[in-house]
C-alpha cells in the first residue's frame, strides 16, 4: 500500500469517525439538532437505531485508520539478520534470479517477472508474466517452470517462496501494431 493510499484510508476515518460521533450526538439533546430532530425522535426506534448504527460505523472507521497508520507497505528488500549482522538482498535481485531460472524454456517470449517481498513473514511471492510461441503441453511446462523458479530463488535467500504464480499467453492471440 503507497503512502497516497494509506493518508486517503486516514482521512477517510477521520471523516467517518466524526460523522458516526455528529450521528450519535443526534440522540442526545444538543441545542441547535434537537429541533431538527425532534420530528424523528417521537419513534420508539430512532434511539436504538441511531446508537446502533453510530456504534458500527465507528467500529469500521475505526478500522480505517489503524490500517492507514500501522499497514506497512511491500518490501523493496529482503532483509535476513544473522548472528554478525544484517543482510539485504534487493527486489531486482530476486526477479533476476527468477528471470534466469525460466530463460532455459524454448518458446518463451516477453517475460516480465514481479516479486513481492513479505519482511515480516520472511517469504516471497514471484508472479510471471510471459508469451508463448510454438508450444504445447501448458500445464506441465508452467508446473516446470513454478518448480525451477521457486528451487532457484529459495536457494537464492534460503527462505521459503510462499508462491509462484505463472502467467502464460499465445503469441499468436495477442493483437500485433502495424508500423507503416
Amino acid at each position: 500500500m503507497n503512502n497516497f493510499n494509506r493518508v486517503l484510508i486516514v482521512f477517510i476515518g477521520i471523516i467517518g469517525l466524526l460523522s458516526s460521533g455528529m450521528l450519535a450526538l443526534t440522540v442526545y439533546d444538543v441545542p441547535h439538532l434537537s429541533k431538527w430532530v425532534a420530528n424523528w425522535s417521537e419513534q420508539e426506534w430512532f434511539y436504538y437505531t441511531i446508537l446502533s448504527i453510530s456504534a458500527f460505523l465507528a467500529v469500521i472507521f475505526l478500522i480505517f485508520i489503524l490500517t492507514g497508520l500501522f499497514s506497512r507497505p511491500p518490501g523493496k528488500q529482503m532483509a535476513i539478520v544473522t548472528g554478525e549482522g544484517k543482510i539485504t538482498i534487493s527486489k531486482a535481485t530476486i526477479e533476476s534470479a527468477a528471470l534466469r531460472a525460466i530463460r532455459h524454456f524454448e518458446g518463451i517470449r516477453s517475460p516480465e517477472v514481479q516479486a513481492l517481498i513479505h519482511p515480516r513473514k520472511e517469504q516471497v511471492d514471484v508472479r510471471i508474466d510471459c508469451s508463448l510461441f510454438g508450444r504445447t503441453g501448458l500445464p506441465t511446462l508452467a508446473k516446470e517452470m513454478q518448480e525451477d523458479v521457486k528451487q532457484t530463488v529459495e536457494s537464492l535467500l534460503e527462505l521459503p517462496v510462499r508462491s509462484v504464480r505463472i502467467h502464460l499467453m499465445d503469441v499468436k492471440t495477442r493483437k500485433k501494431e502495424r508500423v507503416l
